[in-house]
C-alpha cells in the first residue's frame, strides 16, 4: 500500500464499514416487509420510497460535496462553526420548499393522494436525515462516528418493525419508525460534533446562506442524475401503469441495483477528497483498469442469477418480475464508470459545469424519453427498463467525451 494513497485507504474502509451497515439493515426487513404488507401494501411502501428518495436529493442539495470541501478549507473553530450553521439554515429553508412541492405534486398523483398521511411522515423522517451533518465527518476524514450513528439508529428501527409492523394494517408504523430514527442519528451527530471537534454553530445572515446555496447548486444539478433516472421513471409508472404488481416488479429490482450501486460509493466517495487534495489521475486511472473484470463479472453474474434474487427479496408471488432486473443489469457497468469518472475526475479538475452539463442533458433525454413511453399508450415495466439502462450509458460517455477533451486540452493526463 503506499503511503501517498493511505488517506484514500483508511477513508475508503470507514465508508464500506458505514455502507456494509446501510446494506445489511434494510435486507433484514424488505423480505419481511414484502411478505406482510403484501403487493398492495408494499406497492404503496416502495412507491413513497422512491418518490422521497428524489425529495431527499433536493433537501441533500448536493452539501455533501460542496460542505466537505468547505469543511476541510475551514481555518479555525469560528469558521467551522459558520460553515455548519449556514449549511444548516439552507437545508431548512429547502426542507420548507421540498415539502409544499410534495404536497402539490402528491395531489395529483393518486398512490400518494389516497396516502397522504404516510407520505407526509415519511417525508418528516427526509428532512430529519437532511439536517445530519455527514458533510462535517467527511471534511474531517472521521467516518467511524457516522458508522456507528447509522448502526444504532437504523438497528433501533429495524428491530422495532418487527415489534409493530404485522400486516398492511400496520403500514403507518414504517414512517414513523423512520421518523425515530432520524432523531437518535441527529441527536447523535450534533454530539459527537461538540466532543470531537468542539463545533459550536454560529448562524449566518441571508447573504451567506443564499451563497451556500449558489456554490452548491451545481452539486447538487450533477448529483441528481441517477436519482432523475430513478425516481422519475418511478413517478410516471405510477401514473401511466395502474397494476400495482408492475409497480413492485419494478421497485424491487430499483432495490437490488441500488444495493450493488451502494459497493460503489465508498470508492468514488474517498476518491474525490483524495484527487482534491493530491490530483493523482494516475491512481485513478489505475483503479479504473483494475475494476473492468470486477464490474464485468459481477454484471454477468446479476443477469444470470435474477431468479434467486427476486425469492430472496421478494418471494415467489414476486418472480414473475425478475425480467426486469435483466433488463436493468447494464446500468450496474455504465452506473459505475459515470460515478468514477464524474467528481473524483472531472470535479477533482474544476471541471463542474462540464459535470453539470452531462447530468442536464442526460436528465432531459431521460425525461423526454420516459413521457414519449407514457403518451404513447404502450408504456410498460420493460419500456422503462430499457430506457433507464440507455440514459446511464449516455450519462458515462457523455462525461468520458469530457474527460477526453479536458486532458487533450494540455490538463495532467490520467
Amino acid at each position: 500500500m503506499s503511503n501517498n494513497h493511505t488517506a484514500f485507504y483508511k477513508n475508503a474502509l470507514w465508508q464500506y464499514g458505514l455502507q456494509a451497515v446501510k446494506y445489511l439493515l434494510p435486507l433484514i426487513t424488505l423480505p419481511y416487509l414484502t411478505r406482510v404488507l403484501e403487493p398492495e401494501g408494499y406497492a404503496v411502501y416502495a412507491y413513497v420510497v422512491s418518490f422521497m428518495t428524489f425529495a431527499q436529493t433536493f433537501v441533500d442539495f448536493g452539501f455533501n460535496l460542496s460542505g466537505t470541501k468547505e469543511v476541510a478549507a475551514a481555518c479555525d473553530d469560528e469558521e467551522l462553526g459558520a460553515v455548519v450553521g449556514s449549511i444548516t439554515q439552507a437545508r431548512i429553508l429547502l426542507c420548507a420548499v421540498a415539502g409544499a412541492g410534495c404536497a402539490v405534486i402528491g395531489f395529483f398523483i393518486p398512490i400518494m393522494r389516497e396516502n397522504a398521511l404516510y407520505a407526509s411522515l415519511a417525508y418528516l423522517a427526509v428532512c430529519g436525515r437532511a439536517l445530519a451533518p455527514d458533510f462535517l465527518f467527511q471534511g474531517k476524514e472521521r467516518m467511524a462516528p457516522i458508522t456507528l450513528r447509522y448502526l444504532v439508529s437504523k438497528g433501533a428501527s429495524t428491530a422495532l418493525t418487527f415489534v409493530f409492523v404485522h400486516s398492511a394494517a400496520d403500514l403507518l408504523w414504517v414512517p414513523v419508525l423512520d421518523i425515530l430514527a432520524s432523531a437518535i442519528a441527529l441527536v447523535w451527530s450534533f454530539a459527537a460534533a461538540r466532543k470531537l471537534f468542539g463545533l459550536r454553530i454560529s448562524w449566518a445572515g441571508g447573504r451567506r446562506v443564499a451563497r451556500e446555496l449558489a456554490t452548491s447548486g451545481y452539486y447538487c444539478l450533477s448529483n441528481m442524475a441517477s436519482t432523475a433516472f430513478s425516481g422519475l421513471t418511478t413517478l410516471i409508472i405510477g401514473v401511466s401503469i395502474p397494476d400495482p404488481a408492475q409497480i413492485s416488479y419494478w421497485s424491487l429490482a430499483m432495490t437490488a441495483v441500488g444495493a450493488v450501486q451502494a459497493l460503489y460509493a465508498p470508492i468514488t466517495n474517498s476518491l474525490y477528497p483524495h484527487m482534491v487534495v493530491g490530483g493523482d489521475f494516475g491512481f485513478a486511472k489505475r483503479l479504473l483498469k483494475l475494476s473492468v473484470p470486477f464490474i464485468l463479472g459481477g454484471t454477468a453474474l446479476f443477469f444470470v442469477i435474477a431468479d434467486p434474487i427476486v425469492l430472496i427479496l421478494g418471494g415467489p408471488e414476486y418472480l414473475p418480475g425478475a425480467y426486469v432486473l435483466r433488463i436493468v443489469s447494464p446500468v450496474l457497468v455504465f452506473s459505475f464508470y459515470g460515478m468514477l469518472i464524474g467528481w473524483p475526475v472531472l470535479g477533482a479538475m474544476g471541471r463542474v459545469k462540464e459535470l453539470t452539463r452531462t447530468t442536464v442533458v442526460s436528465s432531459l433525454a431521460s425525461v423526454a424519453a420516459l413521457c414519449a413511453a407514457a403518451a404513447s399508450g404502450h408504456a410498460s415495466v420493460a419500456l422503462f427498463a430499457l430506457i433507464r439502462s440507455g440514459t446511464e450509458f449516455l450519462m458515462c460517455a457523455l462525461r468520458a467525451y469530457e474527460c477526453w477533451r479536458a486532458f487533450n486540452a494540455g490538463r495532467e493526463g490520467l
